[in-house]
């Protein structure tokens, strides 16, 4: 089994402490890959672990297990396979896994493009307690470096703010932070396929779809920020969400 035999909730997931992030982003592609015909955001999840020693052998071995199932089911299907990679260095480990390029063989896409597969290389990566599992090897190595960048001096005002600000977090259970130029960014770069949507779910013209799509990237060009934020302050539970757009007399 990918887990050695190990049970999920109690091994696996009791390995990881308690706090959690979810990074959503946007990727780009150099003129050497190859480019998806749709492009999706790169996304990851970061962990911090109770127990590194153990804990890293262990899910090194059942990504890499993960790997390997994913090409028995892929060649059975027709789909490109994963070729694994390990870059290693004092401070840190990564694991990643890409799909080797189409060949002249490969069925092309109606309209150009590789296939959504191009989307990733599936990646993780450890540095002390620190774990990442992404969905790309370019996001895992983001994360990674930077959690092992110094933390820069602070002044006696900077601690007290620091202090305040840990007194107000302290409570936090979920929060999440939405940029609307990267989502903007996002669509923007599917915007073809958006249209084609459009217009075979709503039945609309070319023109038509277009308007609606061009309408819709106009609206969050006015957006900066969505903060939403769960807390829970004095045995209470608050919801919070704050809004900001760009002001234009």
């Amino acid at each position: 089994t990918l887990f050695s035999g190990k049970d999920f909730g109690e091994d696996i997931l009791g390995a990881f402490g308690p706090e959690s992030q979810l990074i959503v982003a946007r990727q780009s592609f150099a003129d050497d890959q190859p480019r998806p015909a749709i492009q999706l955001p790169a996304f990851a999840l970061a962990f911090r672990l109770n127990d590194p020693a153990t804990m890293q052998p262990e899910l090194r071995r059942t990504f890499q297990s993960l790997v390997g199932f994913l090409n028995i089911v892929g060649v059975m299907n027709g789909q490109p396979q994963l070729d694994l990679d390990m870059e290693k260095t004092e401070a840190t480990q990564i694991v990643s896994a890409s799909y080797l390029p189409p060949t002249d063989t490969d069925n092309p896409l109606p309209g150009g493009g590789a296939k959504i597969n191009y989307n990733f290389s599936p990646t993780v990566a450890f540095s002390g307690d620190r774990f990442v599992l992404a969905s790309t090897t370019g996001l895992a190595r983001e994360l990674i470096a930077s959690s092992n960048r110094p933390a820069k001096p602070t002044t006696d005002t900077d601690s007290t703010a620091t202090d305040a600000a840990s007194s107000d977090t302290a409570t936090i259970n979920t929060a999440a932070q939405l940029n609307f130029a990267e989502l903007l960014a996002i669509l923007e770069a599917n915007r073809e396929q958006l249209i084609a949507q459009n217009m075979l779910s709503d039945g609309n013209s070319r023109e038509e779809a277009s308007a609606q799509i061009d309408a819709l990237f106009t609206l969050l060009s006015r957006g900066r920020q969505a903060t939403l934020r769960l807390d829970q302050p004095a045995g209470a539970l608050r919801l919070s969400l704050d809004l900001q757009f760009f002001y234009e007399n």
